[in-house]
């Protein structure tokens, strides 16, 4: 499965443009419709918000 994601490469775009660092953390939390069945975005949701806090927060301990 490949995941694309428009908005963070709108604003990594920007950032390079401009000079300025920039690092993104993106969940996933659904198929956006490319599941069988109905949007699993109830199901996923919290797991995918809290692995991304996870994510996000050992990064900012490593700094």
């Amino acid at each position: 499965m490949d995941a694309l994601d428009m908005e963070t490469s709108a604003v990594a775009v920007v950032a390079y443009s401009n000079g300025v660092p920039f690092i993104a953390f993106r969940s996933l939390s659904d198929l956006a419709g490319g599941g069988s069945g109905s949007n699993e975005i109830s199901t996923f949701f919290q797991l995918a918000a809290h692995n991304s806090a996870l994510v996000v927060r050992s990064f900012l301990e490593s700094l």
